[in-house]
């Protein structure tokens, strides 16, 4: 009888449909996390150790897991730190890291965040942030495509 091949770690499995809920649960925990000031909750999100990133809007890189939680710290306890509603979510992945590309509306202002995360063990953990300012974008529903400018790459 053929013998069945191993069972693949999760790090090594498929990225599917249920790693992208798991990673976009994370994204979303990380924007909960931010606007309930929950730091203890920020720190349990990123990942524990390895290569972290974290860029701030107009800030230096931080490169260091200490040096990015003591921004978050400080953003967090700010008092006029602004509250970030995360819209427009996609996600793509290969096996143990995926990439969020979001819209993160503010009071006065509109980014787009780059969230990297990477999976341990059985968890996906944050290992960078990156959210620059973009242009506002009106959202109008109708009922047809987009036009598109062709003379645009992006």
């Amino acid at each position: 009888m053929p013998r069945r091949p191993p069972r693949l770690p999760p790090l090594m499995a498929e990225f599917d449909d249920e790693e992208r809920e798991a990673v976009l649960t994370v994204n979303r925990a990380f924007y909960r996390a931010f606007n309930d000031r929950n730091y203890e909750a920020m720190d349990l999100l990123w990942a524990p150790s390895g290569a972290t990133i974290c860029l701030h809007p107009g800030q230096a890189p931080l490169l260091e897991r200490a040096e990015i939680m003591q921004s978050w710290r400080a953003i967090l306890r700010h008092p006029q730190a602004p509250r970030v509603r995360c819209t427009d979510e996609w996600v793509t992945g290969r096996s143990g890291l995926a990439l969020v590309v979001c819209r993160e509306i503010l009071a006065e202002a509109q980014l787009m965040a780059t969230n990297s995360f990477v999976r341990l063990g059985e968890r996906w953990h944050i290992l960078g942030h990156h959210s620059g300012p973009v242009p506002a974008v009106e959202r109008i529903q109708t009922m047809s495509a987009p036009v598109r400018d062709r003379r645009k790459l992006h």
